[in-house]
């Protein structure tokens, strides 16, 4: 299941997909540490999150459950 980072920088946004959640919060931590302001990750739920929240609804235990279904 896809996972979408977004971010804005000088230059623009970016749109980034990734195949799992771990890999969408680790890009979305070198987003900002790159400077990039504004970094959302967009789940299987279609809703935009903020990374701590996003990391908070897809913990390990969370992750688990979302693939068990």
């Amino acid at each position: 299941m896809p996972f979408f980072v977004r971010g804005t920088d000088t230059s623009g946004t970016v749109s980034l997909r990734r195949d799992n959640a771990a890999g969408a919060v680790k890009k979305a931590k070198e987003l900002l540490d790159d400077g990039s302001w504004d970094v959302e990750i967009t789940g299987p739920d279609g809703l935009p999150h903020p990374i701590a929240e996003f990391e908070a609804m897809y913990s390990t235990g969370a992750t688990a459950a979302v693939h068990a279904r």
